[in-house]
């Protein structure tokens, strides 16, 4: 059975191994198990931990980004939300959660500095997440309502996009500045919420400034001129908080998990041993080959060495066996008085030779020009049958090739014939 570990971040500057944290544990249908609270050498241990970073410690940013691949978007971010902090934007890690009503993107940034602070203390415990998400992803907010919930001191709204804002609670029983700020921008963008749902959260280490109740959601209902009724007391929905750990995820970039990129290559392991065991065996064969290769050309060289020094035992050097014996031959053909394959004689002998194997009538010779050791004959054949056994020979006869002469318009059956010497 695999279980699951939702981890509530204190919401507190640092952390240290007595530090006490919230914690849930579920079974492998997401069913709760049973819960508490203490230092993280007490927590159970779990094949799946999301932590729940506070909402204190997060803000979050409507902007708008240009329509680029999710890599360029979340390099060109930083920049992007740098008009709308108030401190150094390379200290801050910013996520793209989604888009909002607006039809802007709904980002949520976060103290690089204490994340970094958050992650040393899990790891330290043996509890490194897979992910870290709002504490607010696991409150559910109807469409056209804001949530607001009263947490302690302190408190936020939550619209249906995910965005949440910030509260500060006074010690009277006004709604808070931040509230009523936040309705007046989003009346001026005519996207406010038909109603307010007030929840109370109390907190654990100090008690709510004030009681959420009937006369409370009156009050502000008069103040803020909209509808605001009560509703049950906050909880969070574990099913809710799995249901966005991917789509919500602030650790990405540099945060991603080295375990999660593990489990990803765990799965990849057997076609990347298959590829491997391919290249090598690709690679074995391939040097086999390339040795038997080797080995024949080897074998031919030693050949051709022994009958070039059989036929010209006074040869000194032999470089190129082959090209060697071809120009002796030559110069033997040329002392002894027999023609030689550059000869003009031999290449009209070629020539005639094709015309000859011609059947039927003899065809008509036209011009007859050798120059540059390629012997040329313009012809014209006695018909259709002539020119397809000549092709046939021209074939059979290295350096032969049949072609058209530039002036065959006066005859359909003129054709050139063309014949390299030393082929």
């Amino acid at each position: 059975m695999s279980f699951t570990l939702l981890l509530h971040v204190p919401d507190l500057p640092r952390f240290d191994a007595a530090t006490p944290a919230a914690w849930t544990l579920l079974d492998n249908a997401d069913a709760v198990l049973r819960s508490g609270e203490g230092p993280l050498a007490s927590v159970p241990r779990a094949e799946r931990v999301v932590a729940l970073a506070p909402v204190g410690h997060l803000l979050f940013i409507e902007t708008t980004l240009p329509p680029v691949s999710p890599a360029k978007r979340d390099a060109l971010l930083r920049y992007a939300i740098e008009d709308m902090l108030t401190i150094d934007p390379s200290t801050v890690h910013a996520v793209v959660l989604g888009q909002s009503d607006t039809h802007k993107h709904v980002v949520a940034a976060i103290d690089r500095s204490w994340l970094v602070g958050v992650l040393h203390w899990l790891k330290q415990a043996g509890l490194a997440p897979d992910s870290l998400i709002s504490s607010a992803a696991g409150i559910p907010v109807a469409a056209g309502e804001w949530v607001v919930l009263l947490d302690g001191q302190r408190g936020f709204a939550k619209r249906a996009d995910g965005f949440v804002y910030n509260l500060d609670l006074g010690a009277g029983r006004e709604p808070p500045f931040g509230l009523t700020l936040a309705l007046k921008e989003a009346r001026e963008q005519q996207v406010a919420p038909a109603a307010l749902v007030l929840q109370s959260m109390p907190s654990r280490t100090a008690p709510p400034p004030v009681m959420v109740d009937a006369m409370l959601a009156r009050q502000w209902e008069n103040v803020l001129g909209l509808p605001v009724r009560l509703g049950l007391n906050a909880a969070i929905d574990p099913q809710r908080l799995l249901a966005v750990r991917k789509s919500a995820n602030l650790l990405t970039g540099e945060f991603t998990p080295r375990e999660a990129i593990g489990k990803w290559l765990e799965l990849l392991r057997p076609t990347l041993a298959v590829i491997v065991i391919m290249l090598v065996v690709h690679i074995v064969f391939t040097l086999v080959d390339n040795g038997r290769l080797n080995g024949e050309r080897r074998l031919l060289e030693q050949q051709m060495t022994q009958v070039f020094k059989a036929a010209f035992p006074a040869a000194q050097a032999i470089v190129d066996p082959p090209l060697q014996m071809r120009r002796n031959l030559q110069q033997l053909k040329r002392e002894r008085g027999v023609a030689a394959d550059t000869d003009p004689q031999m290449l009209i002998a070629g020539l005639a030779a094709l015309l000859q194997s011609l059947p039927g009538a003899a065809a008509s010779i036209v011009t007859l020009s050798i120059r540059d050791g390629i012997a040329t004959l313009d012809a014209v054949l006695a018909d259709d049958g002539q020119r397809a056994a000549l092709q046939r020979a021209v074939d059979r006869l290295p350096g032969a090739t049949l072609g058209i002469p530039t002036d065959a318009a006066a005859s359909p059956l003129a054709v050139r014939v063309s014949l390299r010497a030393g082929t």
